[in-house]
This record gives C-alpha cells, sequence and structure tokens, in this order.
C-alpha cells in the first residue's frame, strides 16, 4: 500500500480482520469521473474473506458504486488470467494447426465431391463435416486478432494503471465473443464426432479413399470428445442455463452468448458481492 495517502490506508485497515492479509489490485477503476481502488482481505492460505471499494482520496463510496468497482476490476483481473493461461486458454486456440481443416475439407471434396447433392443419404453428415472446416478457418484469424488486441490492452493497462469504462467493456467484448466463436466450433465438433462413423462407411479403405479413412479415424478418439463434452458441460454455470439443447444455429449461438453475459453477472452477486464490506 506504499503509494496510498494516509486517509485511504486507514479507511482500508479499518475493513480488515486480525487474521487477514490486505491485497489491493493495481489497476483503479474510473467510476464517473472518480478512481477508486478495488481491495481484497485474503486468509492465511490466501482465499480471499473480503472486499472493498476505496476512492482516491480515502472516502469509503456506497454499496452500489462499490459493487461496479469490485465487478470491474475483479472481471478485468479473471479475464487477463484466462488470456494468459498456459493450457485450455486463448494462447492455444492461436496456436492450434488449423491448416489440417482445410486439409480435411479438400479430402472430403476430393472423394464425395464439390457439391454434395441433396439427395446423398450422406448429406447433412458431409454438409456439416465440411461447414465445420469453413468455420474453424474463418474463425481462425478473428481469433488471432482478439488475442493480440488483448494483449495490447493488458500492455497498455500494466502502464496506465486507470480501468476506464471503455476499456473495461472493450476486454469484457473480447471474452464473450471469443466463447461465442469457441462454443459454435465445439458444438459443431461434437455432432461430427458422432457422424465420423456413418461417413467412414462410406469411405473405402484403400485407394483415393485411404487418406480420407485415417483422417476420419484422428478424428474420431475419446479424448477428442472427451474435450468437446468437457467444454460445454463447463463453459456455463448450470445455475446459470442449460444450453444442453442449444445448437449452432444463428438463435442458438446468440442465446448462448446472452447466457455467457449473464453468467458473469450473476457469478458476481453469488460469490463476490455478498463479501464486499462497504
Amino acid at each position: 500500500m506504499g503509494e496510498l495517502n494516509k486517509k485511504t490506508k486507514k479507511a482500508i485497515k479499518e475493513k480488515k480482520k486480525w487474521n487477514e492479509r490486505i491485497e489491493v489490485s493495481r489497476h483503479i477503476a474510473e467510476i464517473n469521473d472518480e478512481l477508486y481502488y478495488y481491495v481484497l482481505y485474503l486468509n492465511l492460505f490466501g482465499i480471499p474473506q473480503g472486499a472493498v471499494a476505496v476512492r482516491n482520496d480515502g472516502d469509503m463510496p456506497g454499496r452500489d458504486i462499490a459493487k461496479k468497482v469490485v465487478f470491474k476490476v475483479s472481471s478485468y483481473n479473471n479475464i487477463m488470467r484466462f488470456a494468459g493461461q498456459s493450457k485450455d486458454g486463448m494462447k492455444d486456440i492461436v496456436k492450434r494447426p488449423i491448416k489440417t481443416m482445410k486439409t480435411v475439407e479438400n479430402q472430403v471434396k476430393e472423394y464425395f465431391g464439390e457439391v454434395i447433392p441433396v439427395e446423398h443419404p450422406l448429406h447433412k453428415e458431409l454438409t456439416l463435416l465440411i461447414d465445420l472446416c469453413k468455420t474453424m478457418q474463418e474463425n481462425q484469424p478473428k481469433f488471432v486478432q482478439l488475442f493480440k488486441e488483448i494483449c495490447s490492452i493488458a500492455e497498455s493497462q500494466n502502464i496506465k494503471k486507470i480501468l476506464t469504462a471503455e476499456t473495461f467493456d472493450r476486454t469484457h467484448e473480447i471474452f464473450i465473443e471469443w466463447h461465442v466463436l469457441l462454443y459454435k466450433e465445439q458444438r459443431m465438433q461434437l455432432l461430427n464426432f458422432y457422424d465420423i462413423p456413418l461417413i467412414k462407411q462410406h469411405v473405402d479403405k484403400s485407394n483415393i479413399g485411404k487418406k480420407l479413412n485415417k483422417t476420419l479415424e484422428n478424428m474420431h478418439t475419446e479424448k477428442r470428445r472427451k474435450s468437446f463434452v468437457n467444454f460445454l458441460e463447463g463453459v456455463i454455470e448450470k445455475e446459470v442455463g442449460d444450453i444442453s439443447n442449444l445448437s449452432y444455429s444463428s438463435e442458438d449461438v446468440e442465446s448462448f452468448r446472452q447466457l455467457k453475459i449473464e453468467e458473469g453477472y450473476q457469478m458476481f452477486e453469488s460469490n463476490l458481492a455478498p463479501q464486499i464490506r462497504n
């Protein structure tokens, strides 16, 4: 708390219990043109036990302002942790070998034809597989751009420290859009996973179908299935909503978007808001 003035330090310490340590976020929230510190009170194990928002002149705002401060700064911190984590974060998606999906698309078209007729017995399954390949190829530059933007925001924020409404709103938008893109892909991939055995029945294992058959085998592993299922079962908290019946249609993807937005507010109200001591 070295940079804080005496009044601010005193206000923070007055809300502290004897067995807690204080952690002041390095990001300062700007609310209605005023600056507020977000403070956590941690137990000996580093687990948050309480939180407060304190204006930079040491005044303690009311609960409504405090909730805005805590929500914005804690959400920003969580999003940046997600962006930076080495596993199951943004980096994994940015680095994935997306050219593989172009190979799959080419192999399918080479074997079944450029256009799958409506009367083809596998029209639905092959159309989904081709659409999946195209969707992932179209999404990849979007993922890369979103990741670059959030890295740029993080670098800038680490220098200026003040978290403006514009910075927070854009960071939150990136986080939501990232999950929306990924949700559609994962839903399509899981549906395609269950189609693969049927598609394989129509692929000759020798000659021209040999490469496609091998590709389909690589796409149909238990590890991949578990990955899709784990994402879809965990991407929205159960108490917020059930997405098991959502498809990858535009309407259902938009429903997912709204649930993901609602999840942030609902989880805050359930988990963090009760700890605010303002």
